[in-house]
């Protein structure tokens, strides 16, 4: 008998270290929740030899489950804030073999069977179950499972052999509201420290048996509005567009872990990729403002919107201040080398490495917490939660649901015109207040361009981009000039003369031109 369902669940990763205090949570533990059982449970996941299943986002696994075999396969479905929608089709065989007919007529057939006679095992999930029933706030059935084991890769008797641990908590709707889940989830998250994962067990195996590299730093890429689509729609593919670019980013930049902690005999350079982090702060910036200034013209969900504010904000400056030291060593750092005699001081030249080393992997470390932490968990789940509620209904939206987003543009291009008239004359925190505009119209102006004429648009995402790439070059100096400062502090002799031949070697490299060409005429009418 095929067992169909749509699976709705959530995926955090536990520490293993955690374990214990996340399984006496009250949560899990009280009235509402009842201990089902404690399962060993052994995986097989199946493919072709061109990895045809992976490549369609299709899972196909045995698994043991007592004295029983089942097959399941999975779709790939969606995976957004860690909360995984697929269909699942799961029925019991036999034995230890995989079995075509039940599959025959369903939505499977045509992806399976032209390679049905190919497929072989891959991989293994090899883990134990700690099952519990949970009844949501309203009424909701959760089925909560604690996993712990691996996944084992390879072949054993050769040096092929891969494993990877599983330490994961699955939180799964079986029936009712799935906001009933976010608000479990939220609970949790704010008493443990668990980080939601997008990667499905087998995702993780398929990428272990290939030895896939990890995945390049992802761009944010272009937003296609739905045509008649009503602000509220826009500002709910926004978010989903900058959580998409976050989470694309985050495995690369924690992956790169062990970069901080090289050798000093290795070239930190090759170690190290700093384009996922610039990433990652871009789709912060972008995400800070499609929950303040879109979501708040939109009329979309202020309240929530609002309590992300400071998190965003906290964020943001983490991530920052990391961004700033990798800016500092890859661009500036080798232009400053010039001025210092590297034969005569060949210690002291050492002393700033050192120090410059030290700063930066400190920054990735304060970086990589705050991403990992519960507020920025709880901004995740809060999202999550906002993109699966239900829209207005017409009766509620704007007759001009764009009218609002409209005014906030021209309020920026006002201060933008002012801006503008000072531009030779602005201190450099007020030309960083100007580029912070820049951006902040730049990224309404992307999440909106579709639904506006190209060639007024492009016009004005041209003069934004120049806008941020002159004011930029400002800041980069600003910031290095600040660098400059810690460095020093840090060296115990010689920091003066040092101090002021470090500002020096800034000024030898001229700024380019403060000039910018006047504001094109507003593409939004």
């Amino acid at each position: 008998r095929l067992n169909r369902t749509m699976e709705i669940e959530l995926k955090l990763l536990v520490p293993p270290a955690a374990l214990e205090a996340l399984g006496a949570d009250p949560l899990l533990t009280g009235v509402n929740a009842r201990r089902k059982a404690r399962k060993r449970l052994d995986n097989i996941y199946f493919d072709t030899p061109d990895h045809a299943l992976a490549r369609a986002r299709i899972g196909l696994r045995l698994r043991k489950d007592g004295r029983r075999w089942l097959q399941t396969v999975k779709s790939g479905g969606s995976a957004q804030t860690g909360l995984h929608q697929r269909q699942e089709i799961e029925f019991a065989v036999s034995g230890k073999a995989l079995e075509w007919l039940p599959l025959v007529g369903t939505e499977f057939e045509a992806v399976l069977g032209p390679v049905w006679q190919q497929l072989a095992p891959q991989f293994r999930t090899l883990f134990s179950r700690d099952i519990r029933l949970l009844t949501g706030p309203s009424g909701a059935q959760i089925e909560v499972a604690i996993d712990q084991g691996e996944i084992i890769a390879g072949k054993s008797g050769n040096n092929r052999k891969s494993r990877e641990a599983i330490c994961e908590l699955e939180l799964e709707l079986k029936s009712g509201a799935v906001d009933d889940l976010f608000d479990i989830a939220l609970q949790l998250a704010d008493r443990h420290p668990l980080v939601l994962d997008n990667r499905s067990k087998a995702e993780r195996g398929d990428a272990l048996a290939r030895g896939l590299p990890r995945a390049s730093a992802a761009k944010a890429v272009d937003i296609t509005l739905p045509k008649g689509a009503d602000a509220q729609a826009v500002v709910r593919l926004a978010i989903g567009n900058c959580l998409l670019q976050w989470q694309a980013n985050e495995p690369g930049f924690h992956a790169q872990a062990s970069g901080d902690d090289c050798d000093h005999d290795h070239d930190y350079d090759h170690e190290y990729d700093s384009e996922y982090l610039h990433q990652l702060r871009v789709a912060i910036r972008r995400l800070r403002v499609a929950t303040g200034a879109f979501a708040q013209a939109a009329d979309w969900q202020t309240d929530a919107m609002a309590e992300l504010k400071n998190p965003l904000r906290k964020l943001g400056q983490q991530l920052g201040a990391a961004r700033d030291w990798d800016v500092f060593t890859e661009e500036t750092w080798p232009l400053l080398l010039d001025q210092l005699d590297p034969v005569n001081d060949k210690a002291l030249c050492a002393a700033l490495q050192e120090e410059i080393h030290l700063q930066r992997a400190l920054a990735h470390v304060c970086a990589r917490a705050a991403l990992r932490n519960r507020e920025a968990q709880r901004v995740l789940l809060m999202l999550g939660r906002c993109l699966l509620q239900s829209a207005a209904t017409p009766a509620e939206r704007k007759a001009d649901s764009f009218a609002d987003l409209n005014q906030q543009l021209d309020a920026y291009r006002r201060q933008l015109a002012t801006g503008l008239d000072d531009l030779h004359r602005l201190k450099p925190e007020a030309l960083h207040r100007l580029r912070i505009m820049t951006k902040k119209m730049r990224y309404l102006s992307e999440f909106t361009a579709s639904r506006y004429d190209a060639e007024a648009m492009e016009n004005w995402l041209q003069w934004l981009k120049k806008a941020q790439d002159v004011l930029g070059n400002r800041n980069d100096r600003r910031a290095a000039t600040a660098r400059i400062d810690r460095l020093c502090d840090a060296i115990a002799k010689r920091h003066g003369k040092v101090r002021r031949t470090l500002h020096a070697g800034l000024e030898v490299h001229a700024l380019p031109e403060l000039d910018l060409a006047p504001l094109p005429e507003p593409y939004w009418g």
